[in-house]
């Protein structure tokens, strides 16, 4: 079954390494301050890593494009790394967000909602991850029969 599918893993990698792209400057979270004042936080801000997930994404194209053209050791190595950096950034952003917040150095009293920027961004890059995962599975010269 695996290696009818074989040909998937380098345009799942390429669409989930322009959601990352994608989902980088949409928003990340919404912060509301004292219940009057609302601001959206968007990944390509200052204080979120936003610019680095749209390198790695950038590079999860990079590396679907890879499997696609049959660059199999190059495109597993690139989406597997990519794939797990972007969920790490996500999850470092989130903690930020909801631990200090956009306010860290204030005494601001703030309630943050994450954004669908923020979950599209580490669904997309664990898409990757298994991209590289299965190209590396599907991709096996079977043995000799017996």
């Amino acid at each position: 079954m695996l290696g009818r599918c074989s040909w998937l893993a380098g345009p799942v990698a390429i669409c989930a390494g322009l959601g990352v792209i994608l989902a980088s400057g949409m928003r990340w979270a919404t912060v509301k301050a004292y219940g009057l004042v609302e601001f959206d936080v968007h990944g390509t801000d200052p204080d979120q890593h936003g610019r680095l997930t749209v390198v790695l994404g950038i590079l999860a194209v990079a590396a679907g494009l890879l499997l696609a053209a049959g660059r199999l050791a190059w495109g597993r190595m690139l989406a597997i790394m990519t794939g797990l950096m972007v969920p790490l950034t996500a999850t470092v952003d989130l903690v930020h967000l909801y631990r200090e917040g956009p306010f860290a150095d204030n005494s601001l009293t703030t309630d943050v909602i994450v954004g669908p920027g923020l979950w599209l961004a580490a669904a997309c890059g664990f898409l990757v991850f298994l991209a590289g995962l299965a190209a590396g599975f599907t991709h096996r010269s079977p043995g000799p029969r017996s």
